[in-house]
């Protein structure tokens, strides 16, 4: 571009600039970004944890109504547990040796003795591990169950319908194995099914409205990726699964009733552009095309809750490039608020995230682990007046 071209574009900016100014008087909305959305958490509490927590959940162990955590901590296999006080603050963390690299847990009654169970992956040894509770606030020694080649993703519901809690475990070569429990504990070793992809997160729920449990998985690959639906026939066995979000890169996945129509919906973060989706279901196994909506950098985990006053479900979202967690608050639309709302996490990188009500005040909370100084942040919701 030579000198006269270079005047002429930039005059035309400024006159541009200049009929906008007429336009549009001095402190117009034209000239306004959006804002973020309200400053509903603040940070309360700080815990330590064992060394690379990779997985949060919050369940209430002990039976005491209040919500405690439990991480499962990579680095130095352990789970460590944090009993609620209901105020915000917890006990001393507990620490269990479990087999070697837990990076997946789910809670269940295993032994049917009414007594929450935990379920943990063990990628070093090819196994899952359950911890039976023993109540006030113990746990039998860990017991290993063998399975196929790195297991990933422990997923518990009752697929066969029996009345005992059965395990689908994920595998890191492209495999779904079944466990069907014997209502004591142990397991039988039940179908193996090809998922196309290695799934590092899966959900059980009755999404085409059958009666039985179906699995759907976030399965992802270079070359293959998709959100796998895996339709159960209520034997414990699948047949052939459903496959939606293709090329999209699912990485977590978890299911959410997001508009309130008793209908279950998936939510998943992807390896592509940051981004994530939800797909309302139309509860028939089908699902309506997907939201997509954004975070920070590097969306790894996601919880969806009430977060703020409205009758609509929003996502708390860790972003682990950007070393923070996202609130995006959902739009009256069904849409989502942006720009987010960011907290940074002091320690950074957050791998993992989950949500309860920690200080007993009916509001939601979250809690964010730090991989990189092995702790987590607890943040307390605010009540805005």
């Amino acid at each position: 571009m030579n000198l006269k071209q270079n005047e002429k574009s930039y005059c035309q900016r400024l006159n541009w600039l200049l009929l906008m100014a007429c336009i549009f008087p001095a402190g117009c909305d034209f000239f306004k970004l959006p804002s973020p959305p309200p400053d509903l958490f603040y940070k309360y509490h700080v815990m330590p944890l064992g060394q690379g927590p990779a997985y949060l959940l919050t369940a209430d162990l002990n039976l005491d109504g209040e919500a405690d955590i439990i991480s499962a901590n990579a680095k130095n296999s352990t789970l460590t547990i944090l009993y609620g006080k209901g105020d915000g603050t917890f006990q001393s963390p507990l620490n269990i040796a479990v087999p070697m690299e837990p990076t997946f847990l789910t809670v269940a009654d295993l032994n049917n003795d009414t007594i929450p169970d935990l379920v943990v992956n063990s990628r070093g040894t090819n196994a899952f591990v359950t911890l039976l509770g023993k109540g006030k606030n113990a746990f039998r020694s860990p017991q290993k169950h063998p399975t196929g080649r790195v297991p990933l993703a422990v997923i518990a519901d009752d697929y066969n319908q029996d009345g005992k809690i059965d395990i689908a475990v994920t595998l890191t070569f492209d495999k779904m194995e079944l466990y069907l429990g014997n209502g004591n504990g142990f397991f039988k070793k039940g179908e193996t099914y090809l998922t196309g992809s290695r799934s590092f997160s899966g959900v059980s729920h009755d999404f085409n409205g059958d009666g039985a449990p179906d699995i759907a998985l976030a399965a992802s690959s270079s070359n293959a990726s998709s959100i796998r639906i895996f339709w159960g026939n209520g034997d414990g066995t699948f047949q052939k699964p459903l496959s939606i979000a293709k090329g999209f890169v699912p990485l977590a996945l978890i299911k959410k009733d997001m508009n309130n129509d008793g209908k279950m919906d998936l939510v998943c973060t992807t390896g592509q552009g940051d981004n994530m989706h939800l797909f309302p279901s139309n509860g028939d196994g089908t699902f309506q095309k997907e939201i997509t909506f954004s975070g920070g950098g590097g969306p790894i985990a996601l919880v969806a809750e009430h977060f703020n006053d409205d009758d609509r479900v929003d996502v708390a979202v860790a972003n682990s490039r950007s070393s923070n967690f996202s609130l995006i608050i959902r739009r009256p639309n069904g849409g989502f608020h942006f720009p987010t709302r960011d907290y940074v996490i002091a320690g950074g990188t957050p791998l993992a995230i989950t949500s309860g009500d920690y200080n007993a005040d009916g509001m939601m909370d979250i809690a964010v682990s730090s991989n990189a100084r092995n702790t987590v942040e607890i943040y307390l919701r605010r009540r805005i007046l």
